[in-house]
């Protein structure tokens, strides 16, 4: 996600019952600024790769890149040739959007000679041979891309804000296939300095929109616009306005509906960073936290401490400089920041990715920071090992060193999937909580056990809508007890919401 303007999981021990740390991987991604950066399985291997795209100023020069790197494994990463262009002011979204088994490549932003660019890349035979494809959206900066299947016709479609040559945009590009894509008639406000977000926050079935940033005439906008049958209908909530914003859904109570957070500048220049329960689908009511005000930055969720509710990793710029945050979810309301020690950037981006396939999340971030320095990082979250050292333990200075704290991978990884809505079940015409429940399985490669279980639930109870996989949650685990108990407690939350829960097993 872009980050805006510049104005005038953990480094130490932390003694908890699940008590882990975050370490500097020395990854030697390129550094960049007014960023992007996320994960993605682009050549299908099954491990995480990463991209980032943004600016940075070197030898009296200011350079402009987007640069793939592929995950060799053993914490080493390597950059790859891509066709991708190279844009700051920017985002990206990868899906797979004709259906061919194969993530996919969208991109906005601004190119090195000034020109605002919107491009579609196809992945062509899960290499780093992206093919750039012809789709007449409009290029866009300062912005968002996110993808969607809105109106439930199996292919996802395009979410885009930011400014043009010809204005400012918030709309929806329906994918037609064949690589054409139309504009819906959203009657969405055109926004820049700020994010457009899916999400079925009503649970009926249809992705909602959540749009945040300031308009032609700098008024500053948050609004949540309801889906009825391809229509959206403002809703007026009240969610606090902001710009310089991000956002990101997700259940941080276990209550079977979409929550989120969201960060950024109010209209005279305040940082905020506040969360909202959702309450029925019907409203949202703000949760007071402890979470740092910030805007610039990034939000995401994750559940890195494997307790089975969803932490928080914020990035971007506080009213004491710059941050980068993990808050451990202690529940009903309550967060933790856990003093993680990473960077703190401003202009930045950061996302939660199980990069070594130890069923974990580790982190990524990049950034400017309080020295000016441009960075791109990676953090692995690593449990800490309460043994006493043998005789031939390096010095004990030394574990903060990735080079000597490299932990063997996990071969085999314990996975569960889970999903839940709000719809009729048995066709009776009364709508029912329901939570569907992965068994524990071993997956072989990514993507496998959401794939298998949106299959199962489509073929065995039609009356699910068409699920989205970025709504399926999946918690992996190196032992079986510990998965075993993790889904317990994700059982165990929704039954005592009143949800009918059922097992998936296939």
């Amino acid at each position: 996600m872009l980050r805006f303007f510049l104005g005038v999981f953990f480094g130490l021990i932390i003694f908890t019952a699940s008590a882990q740390t975050f370490h500097d991987i020395q990854a030697g991604l390129t550094g960049v600024a007014e960023s992007s950066c996320n994960w993605i399985d682009y050549d299908d291997d099954g491990d995480l790769d990463v991209m980032v795209t943004g600016d940075f100023y070197a030898n009296n020069g200011h350079y402009i890149k987007t640069k793939l790197y592929q995950n060799l494994r053993h914490d080493k990463f390597k950059a790859v040739y891509s066709p991708v262009v190279d844009v700051f002011r920017g985002d990206f979204s990868w899906t797979d959007a004709n259906l061919d088994g194969k993530p996919d490549l969208f991109v906005v932003g601004q190119n090195p000679s000034g020109k605002y660019v919107a491009k579609l890349y196809k992945n062509n035979n899960r290499t780093q041979n992206l093919i750039p494809l012809y789709t007449g959206v409009p290029g866009v900066v300062d912005g968002s891309v996110e993808w969607g299947d809105f109106d439930g016709d199996g292919d996802k479609d395009l979410l885009i804000t930011g400014e043009t040559t010809k204005g400012l945009i918030s709309a929806i590009y329906k994918n037609n296939r064949n690589n054409k894509f139309v504009k819906v008639n959203s009657g969405f406000p055109g926004l820049h300095y700020g994010t457009g977000k899916f999400a079925d926050y009503d649970l009926d079935g249809d992705l909602d929109v959540i749009l945040s940033g300031s308009d032609s005439s700098g008024r500053v906008v948050t609004e949540i616009y309801r889906n009825q049958n391809g229509k959206f209908v403002k809703t007026n909530m009240g969610i606090v306005p902001l710009q310089m914003s991000d956002i990101a859904w997700g259940d941080y109570d276990n209550d079977g509906d979409e929550d989120f957070v969201i960060n950024g500048e109010t209209q005279d220049g305040r940082f905020q960073t506040r969360l909202y329960n959702n309450v029925d689908g019907h409203t949202f009511n703000p949760v007071f936290t402890d979470f740092v005000a910030t805007r610039s930055g990034s939000v995401d969720w994750g559940d890195f401490d494997h307790d089975g509710d969803l932490d928080l990793l914020i990035t971007g710029e506080s009213y004491n400089g710059p941050v980068s945050k993990i808050y451990r979810n202690d529940r009903k309301g309550l967060f933790t920041d856990i003093h993680a020690q990473l960077i703190g950037l401003y202009l930045s981006d950061g996302h939660f990715g199980d990069y070594d396939n130890d069923g974990d999340l580790d982190v990524v971030v990049s950034g400017m920071s309080y020295d000016y320095r441009f960075v791109s990082k990676i953090y692995r979250n690593d449990p800490v090992r309460n043994k006493k050292p043998s005789a031939k333990k390096e010095d004990i200075s030394s574990i903060y060193d990735s080079k000597y704290y490299n932990y063997e991978r996990a071969d085999r990884v314990w996975y569960f999937v889970y999903s839940s809505g709000y719809f009729d079940m048995d066709g009776d015409g009364k709508k029912e909580y329901n939570a569907f429940v992965s068994t524990i399985k071993k997956p072989v490669k990514q993507y496998e056990m959401e794939q298998a279980f949106r299959a199962y639930i489509i073929k065995h109870y039609p009356q699910w809508p068409i699920i989205d996989q970025g709504n399926i949650i999946q918690n992996g685990f190196v032992k079986l007890d510990k998965a075993k108990a993790s889904r317990k407690t994700i059982v165990d939350a929704y039954r005592g919401k009143g949800f009918h829960v059922y097992t998936v097993d296939w």
